[in-house]
């Protein structure tokens, strides 16, 4: 995985949402069937560039679309004065919340850079 490195971290922007998508008939294994998937998207925008993620709160993690939105939301604060991809791993537990916004981060980085990710 490429290394990318922003040059400024100042003003970066977080926007955060849940998205139900329907799926057609069911989607079903073991556990359950499923006639929707529910996704949380992070969003970090900085420099005109716009970098996404999107994670899947599982309940059998105690994971919950409300709860994921909230921990996202809670780090603009954070993001807004530079956390970067190496703190946020201490600043969030692992989970669908910091996978959602290290996927955003990563995105931007390599936007930022002209690259893909």
């Amino acid at each position: 995985m490429p290394d990318f490195k922003m040059t400024s971290t100042i003003s970066r922007q977080l926007a955060a949402r849940v998205e139900r998508w329907p799926i057609a008939g069911s989607f079903t294994i073991s556990r359950g069937a499923k006639t929707e998937a529910v996704t949380v998207v992070a969003e970090v925008s900085h420099g005109g560039h716009t970098g996404r993620g999107e994670c899947v709160p599982y309940p059998r993690y105690g994971e919950t679309p409300d709860a994921t939105l909230a921990a996202l939301q809670a780090m603009r604060e954070p993001l807004a004065r530079g956390l970067d991809r190496t703190a946020l791993q201490a600043a969030m537990p692992a989970g669908a919340a910091r996978n959602a916004l290290d996927c955003a981060l990563l995105d931007l980085e390599a936007k930022s850079a002209s690259q893909r990710a």
